[in-house]
């Protein structure tokens, strides 16, 4: 697991930043799950804190480039695909917001590409955000 601590700034900014970073790789728009929405909303009948962040989403998203790499090296690396990144803030601290990503479980050229493209993506987001 890979994260970056961007510093300070709001969610939003940082969302955006992200979903432009992510298009500036020539990507489709990302799938995003509103992750810190549906801990909330499952919270009282499962019974798991409901307050863990304040805010939180997880982008996935695919490069055919990458996913044609890591398929070709074998089938099974189809478990990889899509790549994701998350985003999010702790209820005591708003404007620290967390970019975090798992890296790709191979140490293969295709698995290479992929650590690569994660982490222009995150550069690029702190970089829009004035942070690097």
């Amino acid at each position: 697991m890979v994260e970056h601590v961007l510093h300070p700034t709001d969610f939003a900014s940082a969302r955006t930043a992200l979903e432009d970073s992510i298009a500036a790789e020539g990507l489709a728009p990302p799938t995003v799950s509103e992750f810190g929405n549906m801990l909330q909303r499952t919270a009282p009948t499962l019974g798991h804190p409901a307050d863990t962040y304040r805010e939180a989403v997880i982008f996935t998203f695919c490069s055919a480039h990458v996913a044609g790499r890591m398929t070709a090296e074998t089938p099974r690396h189809i478990a990889l695909c899509p790549l994701s990144m998350a985003l999010y803030t702790l209820p005591a601290e708003p404007r620290r917001v967390h970019l975090t990503y798992r890296l790709p479980a191979t140490a293969t050229p295709g698995g290479e590409l992929a650590e690569a493209l994660l982490a222009r993506i995150a550069r690029r987001t702190a970089d829009t955000l004035g942070l690097h």
